[in-house]
């Protein structure tokens, strides 16, 4: 039901039987028209997914409009809840444009996270993300609630108000993660025949099978990732005496065909999700961290960019795309990279070694070259150390240094090639990581904040240079990060579409993801793409169609998943931070201001870096990017929420 609410709001001619009458339905209550044989909206209506942020405000978010804002949804019902697709009609009220909810067309979960709370003798359940609503009464024995542990949390059913599933007690810090899943709709485990058909596949790749694959085993390839990384869908290799860069890529289209049993999977889960202590893939295990995976010494199937560039400003002067067998000849992690080009001694492949040393400099060239119309921005990133108990031990920081750069611009590089070959063959369609520019009257509004807080903004009409000197600013008053946000939020957020306008961040006329098919579904749907490409044939023409069709469709479900993988990770985070702060009351951290709205929120910078905390009473004057010390007075462990007194300004 979803997938096809998804092909209806671009407008599909091909119904399946089991939609038919929900169309008719839809077309008799004058929602839906028909036109030459393509059923579409009415003009005026649009389908979208409820978001409900932490402030309990309801946002409708359209699906397929990526150059629109969600709009608030205007006097929701009480009935309505997270990731709801409904039906709105677009209305204008006061001068300005609201969603009026008409109905709701699909619940994807009919499941509430709650947990038992006794009220005046009674156990009632709280709902985790609306515990403002009226407590609900469960269909069970008195007996059987009393049976269960204190602030027990649970999974029921939305209309029969039934137990679905008890997760375990609110006070052990272990369950969070299930908490987490299960408030955003995550399933936890990978369904029967999807992890026997990736069994199937066994645990090594025989060449033999692959005799039309070019063989590129014996060039030292190398992949560099995080220390705890589990899946490698990425290994570069530069032949200096002939300057040509290899990016080679996991080949997963080759193991998960469409509308398998793993394909059904994968694109329920869009991605992979990231937690501190563990990962949630999108593919099962035996793909994710072995077969699809390019492990150290083992022969991998790869899809393969081989480009020649320039020997002195690195333009790429021929390309080619072509599957391939590789063998990762060494595993290397971001921080010894990084000791290796410091000169210190680190155990690595003589080879791998010098294809590292060989490509860094191209690397550092192409980035300059890059950022003349691309942006950088602060991109530290903070790592949460758990304990064996699920409690927050440290927070650690991580800042790029070289390493990240050499993989950085060696995957922009492949991907903004892909990207090309798609927009040179498939025209209008495609699949495209897009980003558009800034609308003035944001950039007004920020270049109106930042000159409130003390910055000299110059001419916005070259905002490029502009943006620069206000980040050259922030650098010198030490408060680059904060501003790098204030920037990043006056802009469109990235997203991925069926056609292309470029990507204004990066500088890019064309850009799509390529290169992380192991933990992105969008990567792996453009991998399907470029081989049909390649292939030329009559019979990949009416593959490449095929595909074509869903891509609108596609790439609005990918939009709707990403978020939800970035929720489930905040959540996480926050409710790490949350068991801290409770076991640290009165405990003072230094923070700075991120929104003097009511309750002013405070952005945390030591002690627990990077958590929000909401400060209750106010006895001071604040500004947007003041520092402050920052009292901790309570936290509120089922909705994730810290509360803090601010002490005095620093």
């Amino acid at each position: 039901m979803k997938n096809f609410l998804f092909q209806l709001a671009y407008g599909i001619k091909s119904v399946p039987r089991k939609h038919q009458r929900f169309l008719k339905h839809l077309q008799d209550k004058g929602f839906v028209r028909e036109n030459n044989g393509n059923y579409c909206l009415q003009k005026g209506f649009v389908i979208g997914s409820v978001d409900i942020s932490r402030n309990h405000r309801v946002f409708f978010c359209p699906i397929g409009d990526t150059q629109h804002k969600d709009w608030i949804l205007h006097k929701p019902p009480t009935f309505i809840a997270q990731n709801d697709i409904i039906l709105c009609k677009i209305i204008r009220l006061k001068g300005h444009q609201k969603a009026q909810f008409i109905t709701t067309l699909y619940t994807p979960n009919n499941q509430i996270i709650c947990y038992l709370k006794q009220i005046k003798g009674t156990i009632c359940a709280i709902d985790l993300k609306n515990p403002q609503h009226k407590p609900i009464t469960l269909k069970a024995s008195k007996k059987s609630l009393q049976a269960l542990p204190r602030f027990c949390v649970l999974s029921i059913d939305a209309n029969s108000k039934e137990i679905c599933e008890v997760l375990g007690p609110l006070e052990d810090p272990l369950i969070d993660e299930k908490i987490s899943l299960a408030l955003y709709g995550r399933k936890r485990e990978f369904s029967p025949a999807s992890l026997l058909w990736a069994q199937s596949f066994g645990k090594q790749v025989d060449p033999k099978m692959y005799p039309e694959r070019k063989d590129l085993s014996a060039l030292p390839f190398c992949t560099i990732d995080p220390d705890d990384a589990k899946d490698h869908d990425d290994a570069i290799y530069y032949d200096s005496s002939r300057s040509c860069l290899y990016v080679a890529i996991a080949d997963v289209s080759e193991y998960v065909s469409i509308e398998s049993s793993i394909d059904i999977d994968a694109r329920k889960r869009g991605f992979s999700v990231y937690l501190p202590h563990k990962s949630y893939p999108m593919l099962p295990p035996n793909l994710s961290e072995n077969i699809c995976s390019l492990k150290q010494g083992c022969i991998r199937l790869a899809f393969v960019w081989k480009m020649r560039l320039h020997r002195r400003h690195h333009k790429v002067l021929e390309t080619s795309l072509f599957p391939a067998l590789i063998c990762n000849h060494q595993n290397i992690s971001y921080s010894d990279v990084d000791k290796l080009l410091k000169g210190e001694n680190i155990p690595i492949n003589t080879q791998v070694k010098q294809s590292i040393l060989d490509f860094l400099p191209i690397a550092r060239a192409l980035r300059t070259k890059r950022l003349k119309k691309g942006y950088e921005f602060f991109n530290d990133e903070l790592k949460l150390e758990l304990n064996t108990e699920g409690l927050l031990q440290k927070v650690n920081i991580t800042y790029p240094g070289p390493s990240h750069t050499i993989i950085e611009e060696a995957m922009l590089l492949a991907n903004k090639l892909s990207a090309e070959l798609l927009s040179a063959h498939l025209g209008t369609q495609g699949i495209y990581r897009i980003h558009d520019s800034p609308s003035k009257e944001r950039i007004q509004e920020l270049l109106f904040e930042l000159r409130s807080l003390g910055f000299i903004t110059p001419d916005s009409r070259d905002l490029h240079h502009c943006i620069q000197a206000i980040q050259k600013q922030a650098k010198k008053k030490n408060m680059q990060k904060q501003v790098d946000k204030m920037i990043i939020k006056a802009q469109s957020q990235a997203s991925y579409a069926s056609y292309n306008i470029g990507h204004f961040g990066l500088g890019f006329e064309a850009y799509s993801h390529f290169t992380s098919p192991i933990r992105r579904y969008g990567d792996l749907i453009a991998h399907r793409l470029l081989k049909e490409i390649i292939k030329d044939s009559p019979e990949s023409k009416k593959t490449l169609s095929y595909l074509a069709a869903s891509l609108s469709a596609s790439c609005a479900l990918i939009n709707e998943q990403e978020k939800q993988s970035t929720k489930i990770e905040l959540d996480f985070k926050d409710r790490k931070y949350a068991r801290w702060a409770a076991q640290n009351i009165g405990t003072k951290i230094q923070g700075v201001i991120i929104d003097t709205n009511y309750p002013p929120l405070i952005h945390a910078l030591d002690g627990i870096m990077g958590a929000r905390v909401f400060a209750e009473s106010i006895d001071m004057d604040i500004d947007k990017l003041d520092c402050v010390q920052v009292e901790i007075t309570d936290a509120d462990i089922a909705t994730a929420r810290i509360y803090g007194k601010i002490t005095k300004r620093l």
